[in-house]
């Protein structure tokens, strides 16, 4: 059985196995990405980071969970339904703004992921949520305002998962100069 095609039927938000592991991780990657200090993430860190980021759902809502103007709330991580919720503003650069720190912090620790993974051989496995956890890297830079750190980073996606919907959608925004409103 291919298990990237194969369905399953235990919840709205998830549909393939990838998605189902992505959910589950999702908790702990949030808290991962944004804990405390300036370490970069361990390995069983940057595995979850990889594993919740395999999925654009997941990546959606850590959008809105690292953009968070208020702080990040670990209890209200939960994936994004493209179906019933709205477009997180934060993707968009709209609304309050969020801390710098957290989502420059969290922009590395994803990048860290993408670093790990090149060091060990780059494993087949692994490559769509590497790639989505150096997409959502790329977002980072692009939420506080570096748009060349944003494209770089976004091509590191693309040149992992050509396709990456997260890594296309920063890429051409920097390429284009656009920047989140909430910096003016």
């Amino acid at each position: 059985m291919n298990l990237d095609v194969a369905q399953s039927s235990s919840s709205p938000f998830v549909r393939y196995p990838r998605e189902i592991a992505a959910a589950v991780t999702l908790p702990v990657a949030a808290a991962a990405l944004v804990a405390p200090g300036t370490a970069l993430l361990d390995t069983a860190g940057r595995s979850a980071v990889a594993t919740a980021c395999a999925a654009l759902a997941t990546r959606m809502a850590l959008v809105r969970f690292i953009g968070a103007a208020s702080g990040p709330d670990l209890r209200a991580v939960r994936p994004f339904d493209p179906f019933t919720d709205p477009t997180p503003s934060a993707f968009h650069g709209r609304g309050p703004a969020p801390s710098r720190d957290r989502i420059r912090t969290a922009g590395a620790r994803c990048t860290a992921v993408w670093h790990g993974w090149k060091q060990q051989g780059s494993p087949r496995d692994e490559r769509r949520g590497v790639a989505g956890a150096v997409a959502l890297g790329a977002w980072c830079s692009w939420a506080i305002g570096a748009l060349t750190e944003a494209e770089v980073r976004a091509g590191y996606a693309l040149d992992v998962v050509p396709d990456d919907a997260l890594a296309l959608v920063v890429h051409r925004s920097a390429r284009a100069g656009a920047r989140p409103e909430w910096w003016g």
